[in-house]
């Protein structure tokens, strides 16, 4: 249950929990995702935060005989009778109703009428008298009447409806809190022995107890209950550790925390606060600076290696505190200890990359690999740059591997690493498939991971294609039939454009370019398929040659001109990772020519000057190729435009549209050649 002492904290504290200490303003787009192989370094040595209702979940062990928390089916309306009681002007009006009810319904029903009216000494007396009662006549009211005594005794009212007072204003006094406290306890235990729960009375007693401990002064209490709560799954359970732990960090109340500090779970519950949600410090109170915020973390990390023991159960979560605040001595010190799981072998990994023993660090990357359960995951977070990820730490894991295996010169292991969070980081997968595999390397490694779906796939094509995303499986396969049209594998692509429409295109331009290269056929009917190619590739070449990642971005359908280069060493100023035959490779693998944002559309200009070779100079055709395909470049590349005008100026015959060259173009008439 949420806490009124920690009802100060501003409410942005919950909401912004994986952020890093500063926030830009959001880049104008969509929800860019982190690119591990944009700054391979970076990403090598940054630990990301972890998640604070997971590790939540894991301060408790799950109890069998609680119930799994599941959001509960709404409530069913009360019979009649209920309401009839529910509906009274006053409690005394509804003591002299006669009902046709059970007993211990009625006394229930009067007793939740007492508490709405905030008379806890009444709705005691009747929760009481149910109580009272033989165990076969409570039936299921009897676990409602417990818990909703303790709810009297603590003084637990609802809010009233004007004067803005709280559920707390009746707080009650200690004896009558540590009566609760046994109460909720019976709550628990009834249902352990086995009555039912479908309203999850016994996780909400939890809280409630939690509760009281929080009033009666007994933090460490308070965080046992809660996190029994959490690990069944309550997500209150979870919210109310997040007050506690936001609470027990702030240097106002380094006292309480102290006091605290040698219980083991609130050891771990501070862990986890600074662990997952360190960006929430900024925001608290009077907006703090990041040196602040800096000393706030360093003050609990001393406070907590000061106080916590060998096996201390959250030894991997501090170590990677530590390694976050920066503390590697100390991050060194905790990981002797800290166990053989997977977070533990991670930060292992990156201290040793931080001596620059690569050797060590690839061998903890595997113990880490092998040892995170592949179901973890630590929720959405936003860097610096409020890129997008999200951290399932088998898979981040395997993608800082994929950097060291490239680095090593093993690339299909790489794109193997990588393809583990293929979902997560499409992107980099991407920049290995296009830029890094040879293409026969790239084809085998499709065939054996990549299927053709099972199901035909719908055409993609304007308002007949519902635009449910492809999986990354048939966005590989689409890779590599862009790459296997760019080189004039065209049959070959044709097997994996699994898209029927963009298969159908791929064809019919492959039919054009044959028909435009056969020089047996004649000129004008060649030039008529060669600008009927360059046509198609114009129009459709994001889709059918276009680059997944640099220069094209068709990953956004060519909306943006510039994500960065994962290749690009020239503006590094830490070691990039890239080795020169990655490089040399990369750089093979773009165009010869023309290495621009939207490439396909020059080469759809070649391939118009091959038709405008085919025609007569003096011939409307060729005018009209040529002004049509400046049109395509003009508004980027003002001097191929030129060169096209020019060379219709200097060999063709001027109309009336010749003003508005590459602007305002007729279409060819190629039937107008004789």
């Amino acid at each position: 249950m949420l806490r009124p002492e920690f009802s100060r904290f501003p409410l942005k504290m919950l909401v912004i929990s994986a952020l890093g200490i500063a926030l830009p303003g959001q880049a104008c787009g969509p929800d860019f995702p982190y690119r591990l192989l944009l700054d391979r370094n970076a990403t090598l040595l940054y630990m990301p935060e972890g998640n604070y209702a997971f590790e939540a979940s894991r301060l408790a062990t799950f109890d069998d005989g609680l119930p799994r928390w599941q959001q509960p089916a709404e409530p069913e309306a009360p019979a009649p009778a209920i309401a009839q009681l529910r509906g009274s002007s006053s409690l005394a009006e509804a003591e002299q109703m006669k009902v046709d009810l059970p007993e211990a319904a009625r006394l229930y029903t009067l007793g939740a009428l007492a508490f709405h009216l905030r008379d806890g000494a009444k709705a005691a007396d009747y929760f009481r008298q149910v109580l009272a009662l033989p165990a076969e006549q409570q039936s299921d009211w009897g676990l409602k009447a417990r818990y909703s005594l303790g709810r009297a005794l603590m003084g637990d009212f609802p809010a009233q409806e004007e004067g803005g007072a709280t559920a707390t204003d009746g707080r009650a006094e200690p004896a009558a809190l540590r009566e609760a406290l046994q109460v909720f306890g019976e709550v628990v235990e009834a249902v352990k022995a086995g009555a039912p729960d479908p309203a999850y009375l016994s996780l909400a007693s939890l809280g409630q107890a939690g509760r009281i401990s929080v009033w009666l002064g007994d933090l460490p209490g308070a965080a046992h209950l809660y996190a029994r709560q959490a690990a069944q799954g309550d997500p209150v359970g979870g919210l109310s550790l997040q007050y506690l732990s936001a609470y027990l960090i702030k240097t106002a109340n380094r006292a309480a925390l102290e006091k605290s500090i040698d219980d083991p779970l609130i050891q771990q519950l501070v862990t986890i606060e600074l662990f997952t949600r360190s960006g929430n410090l900024q925001w608290a109170d009077n907006n703090n600076s990041p040196e602040d915020v800096a000393r706030t973390v360093s003050g609990v990390v001393e406070l907590l290696g000061r106080h916590v023991k060998t096996g201390f159960a959250g030894s991997d979560r501090l170590a990677a505190l530590a390694y976050r605040a920066g503390n590697y001595p100390l991050t060194e010190t905790l990981l002797k200890n800290a166990g053989d799981g997977g977070l533990s072998w991670w930060l292992r990994a990156k201290m040793a990359l931080r001596k620059g023993d690569v050797a060590t660090a690839t061998a903890n990357y595997a113990r880490a690999a092998a040892a995170f359960p592949s179901d973890e995951s630590w929720g959405d977070q936003r860097n610096e740059s409020f890129e997008q990820e999200n951290i399932v730490p088998v898979c981040r894991v395997s993608g800082e591997q994929a950097i060291l295996a490239l680095n090593r010169g093993e690339y299909v292991q790489a794109m193997t690493l990588l393809y583990r969070g293929k979902d997560i980081y499409w992107q980099d997968v991407a920049d290995i498939a296009e830029r890094v595999l040879t293409l026969d390397e790239l084809r085998q490694f499709v065939d054996k991971n990549a299927p053709p779906p099972a199901t035909p796939l719908k055409p993609r094509a304007g308002e007949q294609y519902d635009w449910q995303p492809l999986t990354p499986d048939l966005q590989l396969r689409e890779l590599l039939a862009r790459r296997l049209m760019r080189v004039g594998r065209y049959e070959d692509a044709l097997r994996y454009f699994d898209i029927p429409n963009y298969r159908q295109s791929a064809q019919e331009l492959a039919g054009l370019l044959a028909q435009g290269a056969d020089k047996k056929s004649n000129k004008v009917a060649r030039a008529g398929a060669y600008y009927q190619a360059a046509v198609r590739l114009r129009t459709e070449g994001m889709a059918l040659t276009g680059y997944e990642m640099t220069p094209d971005y068709a990953v956004y359908e060519g909306s943006f001109s510039y994500l960065g280069d994962a290749f690009d060493t020239r503006e590094r100023k830490e070691k990039s990772w890239i080795s020169v035959a990655e490089a040399s490779r990369a750089k093979q693998s773009l165009p010869v020519a023309d290495q621009r944002f939207l490439h396909y559309r020059w080469q759809a200009v070649k391939l118009a000057e091959k038709a405008a070779d085919l025609l007569p100079p003096k011939s409307q055709p060729y005018a009209a190729v040529l002004c049509n395909a400046a049109g395509w470049v003009i508004a980027r590349d003002a001097k191929t435009g030129r060169a096209l005008y020019k060379r219709y100026i200097a060999n063709g015959t001027q109309y009336d549209w010749t003003p508005g060259f590459g602007y305002n173009c007729p279409k060819p008439d190629f039937g107008s050649v004789k």
